[in-house]
């Protein structure tokens, strides 16, 4: 399976790029999942008093919510879940997991930088620890920067953007 990161600070493009990407490898026939790392949110799905969050305060060590069209597993986690924790979670045959937001730092994860603008590209690079591994830029900063010394650039809001990044990371998948 091909695991993608998106790295980026807060309203950078993230989502933009993610999209654009699950769409564009969908179009391809792939088989896609999509991971959202909610680094400094207090998100749950389990709300106080409502029956998944009374059968986990009742001791289940997990609970699995089912509806018409969805399914959405709940577990408390002593800390911060794992890519590994992810990978348990998704299902047989998945071609490539686009993680947005996800900080890890095996070889074998592919690495996006997301950013605003080229002046916050040091800080989004220092703020969240990126020392290499990037194959590329991507989000708002594809507005004003076409191109940059060290990495290519795309913009994931015109069809032939997201196209480019998916072929670059396929390759770089050597796919």
């Amino acid at each position: 399976m091909i695991i993608v990161s998106l790295i980026g600070l807060k309203k950078c493009g993230k989502t933009t790029t993610a999209e654009a990407l699950i769409s564009e490898f969908k179009s391809r026939g792939m088989k896609v999942g999509g991971v959202k790392w909610m680094v400094h949110s207090n998100f749950t799905i389990d709300t106080e008093g409502k029956d998944t969050w009374r059968q986990k305060r009742a001791g289940a060590d997990f609970v699995i919510s089912m509806s018409k069209d969805e399914l959405a597993f709940v577990q408390n986690r002593p800390d911060r879940p794992s890519l590994d924790d992810v990978l348990a979670l998704v299902p047989e045959g998945t071609e490539i997991l686009i993680c947005e937001g996800l900080m890890d730092s095996r070889p074998n994860v592919i690495k996006v930088v997301v950013a605003k603008a080229l002046e916050t590209l040091n800080e989004t690079f220092e703020v969240r620890g990126i020392k290499d591994g990037v194959i590329a830029l991507s989000g708002i900063i594809s507005n004003e920067a076409l191109e940059h010394p060290e990495y290519p650039v795309f913009n994931c809001t015109l069809p032939k953007g997201a196209e480019g990044l998916a072929d670059l990371i396929l390759k770089e998948a050597g796919k």
